[in-house]
């Protein structure tokens, strides 16, 4: 569809092309039928391939609009005399003042979104480039060409707006060419200014000298122009230049601090020239040379105190990331890191800017148990948000992303409102977490975020150090844990177990076994080794334990059924330890009641056979039998 469109439109241009130069004498309707056109196309080609920021598009087929409209009442003038000729003319001079401002508020927005030139540094050095152009083009062509002919006010004033405006848009466009040159958009739309400024400079000497005619050669650079123009805008790269894009390191190159001084010692050389080549005291393009150097002037020191704000922002950032680092590194625990990471960010961006610094958690799966997800792997990162969706970003390429509120989900815009844009970066996430995602999303203005997105980044990575070296230290507390209560619970002959807080068995000690009459799997649900009739007094004990805050240790005896048919007692003793990191559970240790019974049995009978004589040892004996 677009190879069609675009082979239509260039046919179309071809036949009106062909009209204006065959028929000149209906130079009127072929020049409103090539702007109409030219700026149909760029209607589709917005509609179409739907760019991001669609002002400088606009603007720029405003601009071609107007010219057309120009063209248009310009030709009907000169075949209309009298008071209506006069309006004609008016309506095409205002129309021709109107395109030069579109056509240079368009491609100057164009400068300041693409991806080509980023940051108000560039700009800077583009428009001090073009008034310096501008300058040169006055004073060396323009200016002795409108002073030298006996024109109206009206008329010098025009053909200078010509001069000056075709080479304001021809340097932006060649400096938006230098930086993208292979974009096919940018070189149609250099290719249309060339042929514009072209077409000007052709027109306005032949205003100066012998009168311009219909059918000039002149008019084929206008042509260009319209049809270059409309081609860029069907192409489907004029989407991408318009995109607007994160700024670029200032990097202050050789080549672009050569150009600026180049160009702010341009108005003194120019006036040595005149100097030494006889122009008078007065000189007649003073104010125009004063203008020039005052705004270059203005344009350079911005450009000096840009640098200066920017060397003083890095500074601070680099301040502010030493700080993150050695409290980071102090972190034991993850809310700890929560909290660093929440200061660090507030620390890196402007001072006195807006924003919402919010943890997104997706939601543990229950297992194949059907328990509950386990609350302490999502409960220390605050303030949080948590979803049941995927998280927006991807925590394996390391990479954060800036991107409207508006396509976040719902419940993370409500939380970072009215920031309009958010900033998401993935955090890594321990194994104790339960495998959890989590994200750091930061809301504020989309240009703020831009700056400081390098040093959120950083940020983010220590964070994930920090979430990993804790991660490493429980798992090495666990591990030693786990050989202490295989040490104790093998010498004392007591069961040890600790659930979690998804009741999910969490650690079992070897003794288990032969009191249950089975294995206990880690990270099994208890109710897996409970018989269905035993669960009710379980869940009591538990229950009573996890309402005591105080860690005391709750007492029960409990009659468990084995997978054998045989009964087994037990006395417990369950603490609720969920709040200690190297524990993370209910802590139950099982004694067999059966076994300790016996041994008391035993032992008083051992004491009977050694009582003193003459008491009656075989009653004894058969009382505790």
């Amino acid at each position: 569809m677009p190879r069609r469109v675009l082979t239509g439109y260039l046919a179309v241009q071809a036949v009106l092309g062909a009209a204006v130069f065959g028929a000149p004498a209906a130079a009127a309707v072929w020049w409103g039928a090539i702007g109409v056109v030219s700026v149909a196309a760029v209607g589709w080609g917005i509609h179409r391939h739907r760019p991001p920021r669609r002002l400088p598009w606009l603007l720029l087929a405003g601009g071609a609009g107007a010219l057309a409209v120009g063209d248009v009442h310009y030709e009907l003038s000169r075949r209309t005399a009298g008071a209506v000729g006069e309006v004609l003319s008016l309506i095409a001079d205002a129309a021709y003042l109107a395109t030069f401002g579109l056509l240079a508020a368009g491609v100057l927005s164009l400068t300041r979104t693409t991806v080509s030139l980023r940051d108000r540094s560039a700009l800077l050095d583009t428009l001090v480039l073009v008034v310096v152009t501008g300058l040169v083009t006055w004073t060396l062509v323009v200016g002795p060409a409108v002073t030298d002919v006996n024109l109206p006010a009206v008329e010098k004033a025009l053909l200078a707006v010509h001069g000056l405006g075709g080479v304001l848009v021809v340097v932006v466009m060649l400096r938006l060419a230098a930086a993208a040159w292979r974009d096919p958009t940018v070189i149609g739309l250099a290719v249309g200014a060339a042929g514009m400024l072209t077409a000007d400079v052709w027109y306005a000497a032949a205003e100066l000298n012998a009168g311009w005619q219909p059918g000039h050669p002149a008019e084929l650079g206008w042509y260009v122009f319209y049809v270059s123009w409309g081609v860029a805008a069907l192409h489907p790269n004029m989407a991408r230049l318009a995109t607007r894009s994160d700024p670029g390191p200032d990097d202050v190159a050789a080549m672009r601090v050569g150009l600026l001084t180049i160009t702010c010692l341009t108005v003194p050389f120019l006036l040595v020239i005149q100097a030494f080549a006889g122009a008078p005291a007065e000189l007649p393009d003073g104010l125009v040379t004063a203008a020039a150097a005052g705004l270059t002037t203005m344009l350079a020191v911005t450009r000096v105190v840009d640098s200066v704000t920017g060397h003083r922002a890095a500074v601070h950032r680099e301040r502010s990331l030493r700080k993150a680092g050695t409290r980071l590194l102090s972190a034991t625990t993850i809310a700890q890191v929560a909290e660093m990471v929440r200061r660090s960010v507030g620390e890196l961006l402007p001072a006195g800017t807006d924003h919402q610094v919010l943890f997104a958690v997706r939601r543990p799966v229950a297992g194949a148990g059907g328990g509950p997800p386990d609350p302490e792997s999502v409960a220390e990162w605050q303030p949080q948000v948590v979803v049941d969706d995927p998280l927006p970003v991807d925590a394996a390429r390391r990479r954060t992303r800036i991107m409207p509120i508006r396509l976040l989900h719902p419940d993370l815009a409500d939380r970072l409102a009215p920031a309009p844009a958010a900033l998401v970066a993935g955090l890594a996430v321990p194994a104790s977490s339960g495998g959890t995602g989590t994200a750091l999303l930061v809301g504020a203005a989309a240009g703020v975020l831009a700056a400081s997105r390098d040093a959120i980044e950083v940020v983010a990575a220590q964070a994930a150090l920090a979430l990993h070296r804790i991660a490493a230290t429980e798992d090495a507390a666990r591990r030693d844990r786990d050989r202490y209560l295989n040490l104790v619970a093998g010498t004392v002959g007591d069961a040890v177990v600790i659930v979690g807080a998804d009741d999910r068995i969490r650690y079992a000690s070897p003794p288990c076994s032969r009191l249950f009459g089975v294995e206990p799997a880690v990270l099994a649900d208890w109710r897996d080794l409970v018989h269905p009739a035993d669960q009710e007094q379980v869940s009591r004990t538990l229950g009573a334990a996890g309402d005591r805050h105080d860690g005391s240790a709750v007492g029960d005896q409990w009659v468990l059924r084995r997978p054998d048919g045989s009964h087994v007692l037990l006395e417990v003793r369950c603490r609720d330890l969920r709040l200690v990191p190297g524990v993370r559970g209910l802590v139950l240790t099982f004694s067999d009641l059966a076994d300790q019974r016996r041994r008391d049995s035993e032992l008083a009978l051992r004491r009977i056979d050694r009582s003193a004589p003459g008491q009656n040892r075989r009653s004894l004996r058969r009382r505790f039998r």
